[in-house]
């Protein structure tokens, strides 16, 4: 026959098998879940855009190989531009 505290000792152990478990099953979600970062993004030309669709900034590479950085208003004329 099992005694009283041999029931509360085996509770007690379920109970702490039980957390174990689920903290393994909630840090597998978490790592399933996260997506993972990529260390680079590649373009030939980057346009922002506002809510309207209008372009706002394009930073791009023209033929001759050389960058260029430029902000547009809100009307579509360049404001700032960085070559």
């Amino acid at each position: 026959m099992i005694k009283q505290h041999e029931v509360r000792t085996i509770i007690r152990l379920l109970s702490l098998l039980c957390v174990f478990v689920a903290a393994i099953a909630v840090t597998l979600m978490v790592t399933a879940l996260r997506q993972p970062l990529q260390p680079t993004v590649e373009a030939r030309k980057f346009v922002l855009r506002d809510s309207a669709g209008r372009v706002r900034a394009e930073m791009s590479v023209d033929a001759a190989g050389n960058a260029s950085l430029f902000f547009v208003d809100s009307v579509g004329r360049k404001k700032a531009v960085l070559k």
